[in-house]
């Protein structure tokens, strides 16, 4: 079977985005290895998917010496088609708020880890000519918001990264495609209500929970999976697929038309009322 399968790596196939992803390319017939630390959440959502077509993988994104034996042993199984980077998570916290050692971690997560895992199936993608490296960005990789700007800035940086790879590998065979989430419903505001905790006696409490807790709920992980399914499947995919609102697509193509004075001053007003 693994003669006729291509195989598809998804990281953080645990929850979210990446679980979403995973469970619409093993339906469609591709080898799915889902990547993620919980590996209990791994091996319950294989129950759920076709047999042979789902392998739960332990992995950590910041161990990078792990990458190597984890790639190649996927490589083993049949020609790896995809590369599905959706690990990710939000450190939450004003830059005065936020200590050195969550950004940087921060950073391990969204980014370094991404790249160190991407650099692994590099060549064994090379070796047939094709293939797609899809990495799950996010809108706040073009706009960059308080409160949140260690996410922001891994996401711009992500953004500079997908586009130099782009044109790397433009005539490789390897398609490389950005995802740009909006809200989405995950369990990333439940991860997020935790870690704002420690910023209680900070002068943006209030504007944590109105903004950080209260937010109006997202589109769901689905629509960011037959995203990520498109791009993997269309023989000419797009370079970058906005997943939101039509909302949240309308205030991005804006933002290039408000002048930054007005843009910064109204966000500033609203964090600090």
């Amino acid at each position: 079977m693994y003669v006729y399968l291509k195989s598809v790596i998804v990281t953080g196939a645990s929850s979210g985005i990446g679980r979403a992803a995973a469970i619409i390319l093993a339906e469609s017939g591709y080898r799915v290895f889902g990547l993620a630390r919980n590996h209990a959440k791994l091996a319950e959502l294989a129950t759920l998917l076709p047999l042979d077509q789902y392998y739960p993988i332990d992995f950590d994104i910041t161990k990078e010496n792990s990458f190597e034996k984890i790639v190649s042993d996927i490589a083993e199984k049949g020609q790896i088609f995809g590369l599905v980077n959706s690990a990710g998570y939000v450190e939450p916290g004003a830059i005065e708020d936020l200590g050195m050692a969550s950004l940087r971690t921060q950073f391990e997560t969204n980014l370094f880890g991404l790249v160190g895992l991407t650099k692994q199936v590099l060549p064994h993608m090379m070796k047939y000519k094709e293939g797609r490296i899809v990495n799950v960005s996010s809108m706040a990789g073009f706009v960059s918001l308080p409160l949140v700007g260690a996410y922001c800035a891994t996401k711009y940086a992500l953004e500079a990264v997908t586009d130099a790879l782009r044109m790397e590998l433009w005539s490789s065979g390897i398609k490389v495609v950005s995802i740009n989430p909006g809200v989405i419903e995950t369990n990333v505001h439940s991860i997020t209500a935790e870690k704002i905790e420690q910023y209680k006696n900070s002068r943006f409490s209030g504007a944590y929970r109105k903004y950080l807790l209260e937010l109006p709920g997202g589109m769901p992980s689905s629509a960011v999976g037959e995203a990520i399914m498109h791009a993997i499947t269309s023989k000419k995919p797009r370079h970058r697929y906005l997943v939101g609102s039509a909302k949240e697509k309308a205030g991005l193509m804006l933002r290039s038309l408000i002048p930054d004075e007005l843009f910064y001053s109204q966000v500033a007003r609203r964090i600090s009322s």
